[in-house]
């Protein structure tokens, strides 16, 4: 076999693998065993992938915390309702989920939104409490 067969067999075989290597799971960076609340005012929104972001800033006793909420990937929001207009800059909003493991990163894994209008979308590609419900009551 030529070096350029060689080299076209062996990109295909690994290729399925660069996916695998890219998904992570939020445990890695989070603490998925503890959940905060936050809430702040807008400065960005991208309804993106591989995860939705929002960056806001946080008042913390006179001083402005900016941060970073991410959630689920653009195409699974899409699926249940998100359009990308949800917010804005200067929004006031209300991030719930789960705290960095390093207490120094301004970061939150978000699980839900509370729009300004008071609306409470969630805002992760899963709902884990939902899931767990329906493999239950499927057993």
């Amino acid at each position: 076999m030529r070096t350029r067969d060689w080299i076209l067999l062996s990109t295909l075989a690994l290729a399925p693998l660069a996916h695998v290597a890219a998904h992570h799971s939020p445990a890695m960076l989070y603490d998925l065993t503890r959940e905060i609340t936050i809430s702040g005012t807008v400065t960005e929104f991208q309804l993106g992938n591989p995860h939705m972001r929002i960056y806001f800033d946080v008042d913390n006793q006179g001083t402005t915390e900016k941060w970073l909420a991410e959630g689920g990937s653009r195409t699974q929001l899409i699926r249940v309702g998100w359009t990308g207009m949800e917010v804005g800059p200067g929004d006031k909003i209300t991030v719930r989920g789960h705290p960095p493991r390093d207490p120094t990163q301004k970061l939150i894994h978000m699980t839900h939104l509370t729009l300004p209008d008071g609306t409470e979308r969630f805002a992760e590609d899963i709902d884990y409490g939902q899931f767990n419900d329906r493999r239950r009551r499927a057993q």
